[in-house]
Protein backbone atom coordinates (compact mmCIF):
# COMPACT_ATOMS: atom_id res chain seq x y z
CA UNK A 1 0.00 0.00 0.00
CA UNK A 2 1.22 3.49 -1.02
CA UNK A 3 -0.89 6.41 -0.61
CA UNK A 4 0.61 10.17 -1.24
CA UNK A 5 -1.23 12.97 0.84
CA UNK A 6 -1.14 16.41 -1.13
CA UNK A 7 -1.06 19.17 0.25
CA UNK A 8 -2.39 23.23 -0.54
CA UNK A 9 0.87 24.41 -0.96
CA UNK A 10 2.00 21.63 -3.61
CA UNK A 11 4.30 19.57 -1.51
CA UNK A 12 3.27 15.74 -1.12
CA UNK A 13 4.20 13.41 1.90
CA UNK A 14 3.86 9.65 0.56
CA UNK A 15 2.41 6.93 3.44
CA UNK A 16 2.99 3.09 3.37
CA UNK A 17 1.90 0.14 5.58
CA UNK A 18 4.73 0.95 7.86
CA UNK A 19 4.53 4.82 8.18
CA UNK A 20 4.71 6.52 12.17
CA UNK A 21 2.17 8.51 12.49
CA UNK A 22 1.17 10.88 15.40
CA UNK A 23 -2.40 13.09 15.47
CA UNK A 24 -3.82 15.48 17.75
CA UNK A 25 -6.99 16.73 17.91
CA UNK A 26 -6.79 20.61 19.78
CA UNK A 27 -8.63 21.19 23.15
CA UNK A 28 -9.20 23.84 25.50
CA UNK A 29 -10.67 23.74 29.06
CA UNK A 30 -12.31 27.09 30.71
CA UNK A 31 -11.82 24.92 33.48
CA UNK A 32 -7.74 24.63 33.66
CA UNK A 33 -6.50 25.33 36.85
CA UNK A 34 -2.91 26.34 35.87
CA UNK A 35 -4.28 29.17 33.64
CA UNK A 36 -2.96 26.69 30.27
CA UNK A 37 -6.50 26.39 28.53
CA UNK A 38 -5.05 25.27 25.47
CA UNK A 39 -3.62 22.11 24.61
CA UNK A 40 -2.82 19.03 22.04
CA UNK A 41 -4.86 15.57 22.58
CA UNK A 42 -3.40 12.60 21.63
CA UNK A 43 -5.89 10.80 19.12
CA UNK A 44 -3.60 7.96 17.58
CA UNK A 45 0.33 7.15 17.54
CA UNK A 46 1.64 4.10 16.01
CA UNK A 47 2.66 3.31 12.22
CA UNK A 48 -0.17 3.08 9.52
CA UNK A 49 -1.03 -0.27 9.95
CA UNK A 50 -1.85 0.06 13.44
CA UNK A 51 -5.17 1.94 12.53
CA UNK A 52 -8.02 0.61 14.15
CA UNK A 53 -10.45 1.09 11.02
CA UNK A 54 -11.80 -2.67 9.95
CA UNK A 55 -12.42 -1.11 6.46
CA UNK A 56 -9.88 -2.50 4.38
CA UNK A 57 -9.67 1.06 2.22
CA UNK A 58 -6.72 2.63 3.07
CA UNK A 59 -7.67 6.18 1.84
CA UNK A 60 -10.55 5.87 3.84
CA UNK A 61 -8.17 5.34 6.81
CA UNK A 62 -5.96 7.83 6.14
CA UNK A 63 -8.85 10.36 5.83
CA UNK A 64 -10.93 9.24 8.89
CA UNK A 65 -7.75 9.96 10.57
CA UNK A 66 -6.75 13.54 8.91
CA UNK A 67 -10.75 14.43 9.12
CA UNK A 68 -10.48 13.80 13.11
CA UNK A 69 -7.01 15.26 13.66
CA UNK A 70 -6.36 19.12 14.09
CA UNK A 71 -2.42 18.35 13.36
CA UNK A 72 -0.43 15.62 12.34
CA UNK A 73 2.99 14.70 11.70
CA UNK A 74 4.44 11.79 9.82
CA UNK A 75 7.87 9.82 10.84
CA UNK A 76 8.74 8.79 14.38
CA UNK A 77 11.46 11.32 14.75
CA UNK A 78 9.60 14.50 12.64
CA UNK A 79 10.43 17.41 13.49
CA UNK A 80 8.01 18.79 11.30
CA UNK A 81 3.92 19.12 12.24
CA UNK A 82 0.70 19.43 9.67
CA UNK A 83 -1.96 21.41 10.08
CA UNK A 84 -5.11 19.02 9.14
CA UNK A 85 -6.66 22.16 6.82
CA UNK A 86 -3.30 21.98 4.92
CA UNK A 87 -4.41 18.76 2.99
CA UNK A 88 -5.64 18.85 -0.41
CA UNK A 89 -6.12 15.73 -1.65
CA UNK A 90 -5.60 12.01 -1.12
CA UNK A 91 -3.89 9.67 -3.84
CA UNK A 92 -3.54 6.29 -4.53
CA UNK A 93 -0.57 4.45 -6.68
Amino acid sequence: MKLDINLINGDSITITDDTYISAWKSSSSRFSDDGDNYYLESIFEGNFEDGKVTDEDEVIKIEGLIGAADWFTIGKDSNKTYKSTAVLSISRD
